[in-house]
């Protein structure tokens, strides 16, 4: 496999902020009179069609309303108040066809300390517990905007007044305080979703909160109008204090929206965190031409091990093989044609592609490209090796410790073997066997995934080509720039 490295704009997400990978590097371009620039449009990051997107859950009805007026077209469940509340909008979840890669909680919470006064916004950076102490990090808090960070703590009854506040903020540490947070970050990571929190502040540390409100909304999250006419009936000063909170509530959750925009767009292309049961993937090849079956494969593999985000390296030069590839600024632009390809089946991980190997030039070594890559990728040098899968086929596993500085490879990321024909199942398994008695390594057994065998020779396509053939394991588009370029004529 070609390795995988480039500085952190290489994986496209520098396409969001309307740079073009081939505009970048003179490299890509070995015969710069014979190829035509390739438009910044060409490059997508995040292929959304197959990466799941992302999902908005909300407890209340004025929440909701905010979130899907906030331009972007993505799902909004409305679940109510409270713990068995995010339960239920993870059932709905678990329900959809295709599961998100991101979930955020979205609406208002309350204000322990400063900067956390009435009518602020802020992305949560972490979950506390107030019951247990535990805590939890956002896989997603490095995309917010600067100054934009809070902490949130977790309660099962309304914060009320000034002086609980401030004792519930010395106990926990925490500048918010809400009621679903902690189950929601809890629910979202046991899925293998990135997660991210937004809270608009409707009350602050000096506020006194209405208790009331709790027995205004139904389990669903919706007002109960005449549960609250009776209420300032009963109390009329209440009224008052109600009108003031969703005054305040409005306001906040107009500054909230910006941050939830801002969020989903900035996941949007990003590299979801990983950990070893919900890994990150990196497929490299020549892919010369890519076709069908390289990225059917990588879906099949990304569902097989639960992972979180899959990364295609186009190799500059793969230093096991002789072949002459087709020049690299045309494979880069095959592959974005290909992986926008409609019949594609869907994958929840977030599959993306890097041209880092292209920028680097020259034979591309896989421990060039683990090590440029993985301080892009959140976690995954906290969690192991196991948290990383480098997806390879059986013929390359057996040339692997040829491979340069192959033992620091193994400390970094772990394969995830797929069975090229004429192997067997048992014949790898046998020679992965003896590879790690040989080697002294004690963890192969995980390696092979449980997958049919793969054929990925691309030889037999670039000949049927060459003959004038238009093979239909080949994305018409992809055909549509070999024609074009007259790629692998004779």
């Amino acid at each position: 496999m070609g390795p995988v490295g480039g500085r952190a704009e290489t994986i496209a997400t520098s396409a969001l902020r309307g740079e073009g990978f081939a505009h970048s590097d003179a490299r890509l371009q070995s015969d710069p009179g014979s190829l035509e620039p390739v438009p910044p449009e060409n490059l997508p990051t995040l292929h959304a069609g197959r990466a799941g997107s992302s999902v908005i859950v909300c407890p209340m009805q004025i929440e909701r309303k905010a979130a899907e007026s906030c331009g972007r077209p993505v799902p909004v469940i409305q679940c109510g108040i409270g713990r068995d509340a995010i339960d239920r909008a993870f059932a709905r979840i678990d329900a959809m066809s295709e599961r998100p890669r991101h979930v955020v909680l979205f609406g208002i919470a309350g204000g322990l300390r400063e900067p956390c006064d009435r009518e602020t916004a802020w992305v949560i950076d972490r979950v506390v517990d107030a019951a247990t102490g535990a805590g939890a990090n956002s896989p997603t808090v490095r995309l917010a905007p600067p100054r934009s960070l809070a902490t949130v703590a977790h309660a099962d009854a309304i914060i009320a007044t000034p002086a609980e506040r401030a004792a519930f903020a010395a106990r926990t540490g925490a500048t918010l305080v809400d009621m679903e947070c902690w189950s929601f970050a809890q629910a979202a990571s046991a899925r293998g979703m990135a997660w991210t929190i937004v809270r608009g502040v409707s009350d602050g540390p000096l506020d006194d909160m209405p208790i009331e409100v709790l027995d205004l909304v139904d389990v669903d999250g919706n007002p109960k109008v005449a549960a609250a006419a009776a209420a300032v009936l009963k109390s009329p000063s209440l009224g008052a204090r109600l009108m003031s909170l969703q005054s305040r509530s409005t306001r906040a959750l107009a500054r909230a929206q910006v941050l939830l925009v801002h969020m989903l767009d900035a996941v949007d292309g990003d590299v979801v965190a990983c950990s070893a049961a919900h890994p990150a993937i990196i497929m490299g090849g020549t892919f010369d031409p890519p076709h069908r079956r390289h990225l059917s494969m990588l879906i099949e593999a990304c569902h097989a091990l639960s992972a979180s985000s899959a990364i295609i390296v186009p190799a500059a030069a793969n230093p096991l093989k002789e072949a002459h590839a087709a020049p690299a600024a045309l494979r880069w632009e095959m592959l974005q044609a290909a992986l926008r390809d409609p019949l594609m089946p869907s994958a929840s991980a977030a599959i993306m592609s890097s041209s880092c190997e292209l920028e680097r030039g020259g034979p591309s070594y896989t421990i060039d490209t683990l090590r440029t890559l993985l301080p892009i990728i959140q976690d995954s040098t906290e969690h192991g090796p196991h948290a990383v899968r480098l997806l390879i086929g059986s013929d390359a596993l057996m040339q692997f410790d040829h491979w340069r500085d192959w033992r620091a490879i193994l400390d970094l990321a772990r394969p995830a073997v797929v069975i090229r024909p004429p192997h067997t199942m048992a014949e790898v398994r046998s020679w992965l066997t003896e590879f790690s008695q040989r080697y002294a390594l004690g963890d192969t057994n995980d390696w092979i995934l449980p997958l049919d065998p793969v054929e990925l020779g691309s030889t037999g396509l670039r000949e049927a080509i060459g003959r004038g053939e238009q093979p239909t394991s080949i994305h018409p588009a992809v055909l549509e720039i070999i024609e074009r370029h007259r790629l692998y004529r004779a």
